[in-house]
């Protein structure tokens, strides 16, 4: 299969949030953050996230072990045991109540199994688990709350450190708890020697950064994110071309082609990937040259594929590198956003038709 030439196409795009899709033939996953006591969940291998009934469901293992509780794993009956603070809780996949203690508590949504994992309505986290239980719409998370005072906030929720800093903490306008400094060191991409501007730099002086204005950016990288890493050769169609080229930047449809290219392509080479991207807000940097690149943490795992050959839509797929089916992968990108509108752009800056995961970029398997 022929490379789709994006690097022809580096035209700017504008246009509006494509969300999910006009017909409903491709709805890509709704994926949740979960941030507790001011720390964002990084779930190794299931997202939580909004089912068709409009519900929020958690993975309960990781969320019940963050909280200290014990969980454990009965095949025979379906059935998930959790100790915490003196309470036995007794979850049943398949049913919409839990056992605590000697009381049944019912749920408006069913307890479910989604990749080997156990999902649970987020009423459960509040009324079983007894933790403070916030929604926030406009970034899709959900902040769970076990003690009164978490430090100090980010805009976003997040508890920042001041100890153990990265070597260019400078660059930032603050470090967060829950991320490593290894994201924050991770060398930048190829930029202009005099005009690229880090993070500090752009949310202290470019009116454009707003919190308003980056949470739009963030949900146009995610809706993107999943789309570009959620891909299944026997359901997909060109209507998942089309809804992956609304969330670019637009000025023709020439793109459009290449994408229903690798449509075909996932149909004949039996492609499956699942993934997560999750953009930082705080961790935005301009090249100079016209892009500002989002740091992200991205998990991926590729399921099925005859030939490992451009598993992604990606013109810089690393078709040398051989990756294990089955496996899940995880790394951070830096993902770029551009737009063609000089005064006043906030609004439209959206995924770059070149946004790439291997441009800039590091990976391994997961531990």
């Amino acid at each position: 299969m022929k490379k789709y030439s994006i690097s022809l196409l580096m035209m700017t795009l504008f246009g509006s949030l494509f969300v999910l899709t006009a017909n409903g033939a491709v709805r890509p996953p709704t994926f949740v953050s979960v941030v507790m006591d001011g720390q964002k969940i990084w779930f190794p291998d299931a997202q939580a996230y909004i089912d068709e009934n409009s519900r929020t469901l958690v993975p309960v293992r990781f969320v019940a072990e963050t909280m200290g509780a014990k969980v454990g794993w009965e095949a025979d009956t379906r059935t998930v045991p959790i100790e915490r603070d003196g309470q036995k809780i007794l979850l049943t996949i398949g049913a919409n109540e839990a056992k605590v203690n000697d009381d049944d508590v019912s749920f408006d949504t069913k307890a479910v199994m989604s990749g080997g994992r156990t999902f649970v309505p987020l009423r459960f986290v509040s009324e079983v688990l007894g933790a403070k239980v916030e929604w926030d719409g406009d970034t899709s998370t959900v902040f769970i709350s076990t003690k009164d005072d978490n430090g100090t906030m980010d805009p976003w929720g997040r508890l920042i450190r001041t100890t153990d800093l990265p070597k260019n903490a400078a660059d930032y306008p603050y470090i967060l708890a829950d991320v490593p400094n290894a994201m924050y060191e991770m060398p930048y991409p190829y930029s202009h020697p005099t005009d690229s501007k880090v993070s500090a730099v752009l949310f202290s002086s470019v009116p454009e950064f707003t919190k308003e204005n980056v949470d739009l950016w963030m949900n146009r990288l995610q809706v993107f994110g999943a789309l570009w890493l959620n891909v299944d050769y026997r359901t997909i169609d060109q209507s998942w071309a089309q809804a992956l080229f609304e969330t670019k930047m637009q000025s023709s449809n020439a793109e459009l082609k290449y994408i229903q290219q690798y449509v075909d392509w996932v149909k004949e080479n039996q492609i499956q990937v699942e993934g997560y991207l999750d953009p930082e807000p705080s961790m935005i940097y301009k090249d100079g040259f016209g892009n500002n690149y989002v740091r992200s943490k991205f998990r991926i795992k590729f399921n099925s594929f005859k030939e490992n050959n451009d598993l992604l839509y990606d013109e810089r797929f690393p078709n040398d590198q051989k990756f294990d089916k089955q496996v899940w992968y995880v790394g951070y990108a830096d993902i770029s956003l551009s737009t063609n509108v000089g005064g006043n752009w906030g609004s439209t800056l959206k995924v770059d038709p070149g946004a790439s995961l291997f441009r800039n970029y590091v990976i391994r398997k997961a531990d």
